[in-house]
C-alpha cells in the first residue's frame, strides 16, 4: 500500500473527534464484547468477539479493551469479516500489551474502509481477541475510547453504546486444612485416632485419596479413603493407628494428585510431629506438634 495513503488513513482515525459531526439516528447502535460472560477453566484459551449491532454506513471503527493482566494474558487479534462486507479495509493494532500499567493490559485497535463507497449495514464482528486464563477470579473486559464513522466525507460520528464482558475463570483447588488427634498422651499398643479436614476451595466437585502415614526409618501408610466434594463443601475423615513402638513419629495427611489444581502446596500435606509415651521413660509423657505447609 502507498506510504501517503496508510498516513492519511491513520491521521483520519486519530482525528475523528475534530471533524466528525453527530448523525442522528432511528436505531440503537451497540459496540459490544460477545459473548459477555464468558467460562473458561484456568490455563486454557478462549476467544471474545468485539462485535457491532444495528449500524448504518459504518466506515471505520476503532475501540481500546482494558482486562486484568493478573487474569488474562492476550496472545492474537485479527480483524473480523463485517466491516469486509461493504469492500477493501485497512486494519492496524495500535497497541497490544499486557502491561500497559501494573494492573491491566491493553489493545488499541482501529479500521477504516478504503475507498469512497458507502459503509457496512448490519450487524457482525470488527475483531476476534485471543486469550490466555491465568488464573481463577472473575475478569471484566472494558470497552472504552470507541469511536465510529460514516462514509461521508468529512465522516459523521455515529452515535453508540457500548457493552463489556465478564470471563470467569474456574479452577481446582483440594486443601488440607486440619489434621488433629483424639489424644494428646499415649501408649504403647494404644489406639490413636486421626482426624483429617479437607475442603474444597475450587469451582469443581472432585473426587480424590486422602493418605495418612506415619515416618520413622521408612513410611508406613496408616489409612486411605476416597471422598467427592463439591465446590465449598468439606469434610473430616477418622483414621485409627495403633502405636507398637515409642519414639517420635512424623503423621502426614495429603491427597493424591489433583489435575490442574491451582494451589497444589495446601493439598499435599500437613505434618505433625509426636513423642510416644514408653513405660521405659521417665518423667511421664511428652507431645509436640508442629504444623507445616
Amino acid at each position: 500500500m502507498n506510504k501517503k495513503i496508510v498516513i492519511l488513513i491513520s491521521i483520519m482515525i486519530v482525528s475523528l473527534a475534530s471533524v466528525m459531526h453527530p448523525v442522528e439516528l432511528t436505531n440503537t447502535t451497540t459496540l459490544s464484547v460477545e459473548p459477555q460472560l464468558t467460562t473458561v477453566q484456568i490455563f486454557h484459551m478462549f476467544q471474545v468477539n468485539i462485535s457491532i449491532f444495528e449500524v448504518t454506513d459504518l466506515a471505520g471503527w476503532e475501540f481500546k479493551l482494558y482486562y486484568p493482566n493478573s487474569l488474562l494474558n492476550a496472545t492474537k487479534i485479527e480483524e473480523g469479516p463485517f466491516l469486509k462486507t461493504a469492500g477493501d479495509t485497512f486494519f492496524t493494532v495500535k497497541e497490544f500489551t499486557d502491561n500497559y500499567n501494573e494492573t491491566h493490559g491493553r489493545i488499541w485497535a482501529a479500521c477504516v474502509l478504503l475507498g469512497q463507497g458507502s459503509g457496512a449495514n448490519g450487524s457482525g464482528t470488527l475483531a476476534i481477541i485471543t486469550f490466555k486464563a491465568k488464573l481463577d477470579g472473575i475478569a471484566t473486559l472494558h470497552l472504552a475510547e470507541t469511536e465510529l464513522i460514516d462514509s461521508e466525507m468529512p465522516p459523521n460520528y455515529i452515535p453508540h453504546t457500548t457493552t463489556d464482558g465478564t470471563v470467569e475463570i474456574l479452577g481446582h483447588d483440594i486443601a488440607v486444612v486440619k489434621l488433629s488427634l483424639s489424644s494428646q498422651t499415649i501408649t504403647v499398643n494404644e489406639n490413636l485416632t486421626i482426624y483429617v479436614t479437607c475442603v474444597n476451595l475450587g469451582d469443581y466437585t472432585e473426587t480424590f485419596d486422602v493418605l495418612v502415614n506415619y515416618t520413622r526409618l521408612y513410611d508406613p501408610l496408616i489409612g486411605i479413603q476416597t471422598v467427592t466434594l463439591a465446590p465449598g463443601e468439606s469434610i473430616t475423615l477418622n483414621f485409627t493407628w495403633t502405636t507398637s513402638i515409642s519414639g517420635g513419629y512424623r503423621i502426614t495427611a495429603y491427597t493424591s494428585e489433583i489435575p490442574g489444581d491451582v494451589h497444589p502446596n495446601n493439598s499435599q500435606e500437613i505434618l505433625v510431629w509426636v513423642v510416644l509415651n514408653s513405660w521405659g521413660l521417665s518423667g511421664g509423657t511428652s507431645f509436640l506438634i508442629s504444623f507445616v505447609k
